[in-house]
């Protein structure tokens, strides 16, 4: 005879709803996010401009900004848990919690995923709601299909802190690349010597007049984004800003694997047996 483990039945006050605002303001807000804005007994959010702000207003009064959690000098993780204290705090007060974050809610982004873990834990309503990210607008900004050549994309200090293969005949993104290599969580700003040791070991994919693109999304509908074309080896003296993405092309084409073909039985004059797909 087998027993299950207990779980928690599903509280009647208090819930938490993490959603996405998407990265330009309003125009990429769903009908479903604004809805849950509007319904809510207090929203949190990250007043990343005076815009967001009065934006949100319009929908609901009742906001809380976590962006003073944010201190020069303290860990962004410190951070984060006072964030995420507060979070849950409200939802076990009895309060039907919106957590409104940029873009996506679950990318780049641990507080809302522990949250609802541990509100679930505790028997309370706790879900995330789909977000435009930033992933989304660089496809569709750079005219990038990922499902075409391949894509491989990591946190750029991840990619440095462990030891990645890359396929250099897809795409390579590397997240917040501004802050590459910051171990102690606190820099908000690029430092020229960790995106110098970031561009070495990169080269051993890459030779250094590899072009590599720069790219910022639009946060205002009236704003461009930012594509800007440097080299590899240049790359420590570019512009890098807290929401720089590098998008590193592919340097070769993809190589055909005629053993797995044979295996398959594609025929001898199908494009795939080309030396490149059309």
């Amino acid at each position: 005879m087998t027993t299950e483990s207990p779980v928690s039945p599903e509280r009647t006050a208090g819930s938490l709803r993490c959603l996405g605002l998407g990265i330009t303001l309003g125009s990429q807000l769903t009908i479903l996010a604004r809805e849950q804005l509007a319904a809510a007994d207090v929203v949190f959010f990250h007043s990343n401009s005076h815009y967001l702000t009065g934006f949100l207003q319009q929908i609901n009064p009742n906001l809380v900004d976590l962006q003073p959690f944010y201190q020069p000098g303290q860990p962004r993780c410190d951070s984060y848990q006072a964030m995420l204290d507060a979070v849950i705090a409200a939802v076990t007060a009895g309060k039907n919690v919106v957590w409104a974050c940029y873009g996506h809610p679950g990318i780049a982004s641990w507080p809302p995923h522990q949250a609802i873990r541990q509100l679930k834990a505790l028997g309370y309503r706790a879900k995330m709601e789909a977000g435009i990210g930033a992933d989304a607008c660089l496809y569709a900004d750079l005219g990038i299909d990922p499902m075409a050549e391949g894509c491989q994309q990591f946190e750029a200090s991840q990619f440095l802190f462990y030891q990645h293969t890359v396929d250099v005949s897809a795409y390579l993104l590397l997240w917040q690349v501004a802050i590459a290599g910051d171990f102690s969580l606190t820099k908000l700003a690029s430092d020229s010597h960790f995106i110098d040791i970031l561009v070495q070991h990169l080269q051993q994919w890459y030779p250094p007049d590899h072009q590599v693109i720069l790219y910022e999304a639009a946060d205002l509908p009236i704003w461009q984004y930012r594509s800007e074309t440097v080299t590899l080896a240049t790359l420590p003296q570019a512009t890098l800003n807290q929401i720089t993405t590098l998008v590193i092309p592919p340097l070769r084409p993809k190589s055909i694997n005629h053993k797995m073909l044979d295996q398959l039985g594609v025929p001898a004059d199908h494009p795939l047996r080309q030396t490149r797909l059309p």
